[in-house]
């Protein structure tokens, strides 16, 4: 579903439901994670960008005083833009996504009000590119154009919509999502002042190459607790034996000093994922280096280092037990057929898409090769828009 086609079905939508005509266009997108996995939460450095995936919507300002938000295939939802109270019983829910992105902005100083909105996803389940982050973003940009004469710096929306998943919706979240989802294009992410994030436009050079998300289907229902497990890994490091509260506290050569340390009071598992986030950390600052010097080689290098430091010391390839339908298995068959490329795990990893480079010339013998382990609609092309939400106008 391209653009035009999205917001046409998302304006017969909206004037099937609201029986009037939408004003106003927008357009909100996913992200692509394109290097620094789990260094976010360690206050570390990532390159993020937008994902051509997204979110169509037809708006309008309302006069009734309320949030009105329709969606295909899943309902309609409303209230007062006046009550931005957190409710428990919103937990988990678009209504606490929208609720707590306007919540984020009123706590900021930043106007808020009501809407009336319709809107489509081509998102497709399992596509790992942060669906929730392209909603937030769409909703804290409605806000922004309708209500704030569209001045809102784009890490503040970003940090709404953090906002939003992380109380709201009752989700952990790093600010990367929001960012990738917020700014479009490629950025490089300096986490190590959370007040003052530092966001550094990357030119995306024309590499031959073309982006494909494989997802090999499975679910990410139950996992919050493997999730959870992996920046406690690295924070209980940085605390046990440093002294600090997140790894980019650390001194680079006092980390390597200890960490070897058999008798440092941590499992074999935290410190291998503590070596994780130094190693892919500054395999990001020189991905940064390959895309400001149009280095090809270099940028696959890094992919393909990531990938195997999330496979022998990050551990989330997979759930234990359960190659089958994983990542790390979309990963072997893709690295089974690319000759110039690279595939990794992108974002939580141990289920979800892997993300892969790939040059164009070997793109349709890829996608053919890959086509014997699963359907077209998981094997999905994409693109990384120039801008990130916005108005179209």
């Amino acid at each position: 579903m391209n653009e035009k086609e999205g917001l046409a079905r998302a304006k017969e939508l909206y004037e099937k439901n609201f029986h009037d005509e939408a004003k106003r266009s927008f357009v909100s997108y996913g992200r692509l994670e394109i290097i620094g996995n789990h260094t976010d939460h360690q206050r570390g450095h990532c390159i993020v960008a937008g994902c051509s995936l997204g979110i169509k919507g037809a708006v309008s300002p309302s006069e009734d005083g309320l949030v009105s938000i329709v969606s295909e295939g899943y309902g309609r939802f409303a209230f007062p833009y006046s009550d931005l109270a957190q409710k428990d019983s919103e937990k988990g829910s678009p209504i606490s996504l929208a609720r707590g992105v306007l919540a984020g902005l009123a706590k900021k100083g930043y106007k808020v009000g009501g809407f009336r909105a319709a809107i489509n996803s081509d998102i497709f389940a399992g596509a790992g590119v942060s669906s929730s982050a392209a909603y937030e973003l769409f909703v804290a940009e409605v806000e922004n154009s309708l209500y704030n004469e569209g001045k809102l710096p784009r890490i503040e929306l970003a940090k709404a919509g953090q906002y939003a998943e992380n109380v709201f919706f009752g989700k952990a979240s790093g600010l990367l999502d929001q960012c990738g989802s917020s700014f479009g294009g490629v950025q490089f992410l300096d986490f190590s002042n959370m007040a003052d994030v530092k966001v550094v436009s990357l030119p995306f050079p024309k590499w031959p190459l073309k982006i494909v998300l494989i997802n090999p289907g499975a679910s990410h229902a139950g996992l919050s607790d493997l999730y959870s497990e992996m920046p406690l890994d690295m924070k209980t490091v940085a605390k046990n034996v440093f002294g600090k509260e997140v790894l980019s506290e650390v001194p680079f050569d006092d980390f390597y000093a200890k960490i070897f340390n058999p008798k440092a009071p941590i499992n074999e598992r935290q410190r291998l994922r503590a070596l994780h986030y130094f190693e892919e950390d500054a395999r990001t600052i020189r991905a940064k280096g390959a895309f400001e010097s149009g280095n090809v080689d270099m940028f696959l290098e890094m992919e393909r280092a990531s990938e195997l430091s999330q496979m022998a010391l990050l551990h989330n390839v997979m759930i234990p037990g359960h190659y089958e339908g994983s990542p790390l298995e979309a990963v072997n068959r893709a690295n089974h057929l690319i000759k110039h490329g690279a595939a990794r795990v992108m974002g939580g990893g141990l289920v979800g898409s892997i993300v892969v480079f790939i040059d164009e010339k070997e793109y349709p013998s890829f996608v053919k090769g890959m086509s014997k382990f699963y359907v077209p609609k998981k094997i999905v092309e994409v693109s990384i828009p120039e801008i990130g939400a916005h108005e179209v106008k």
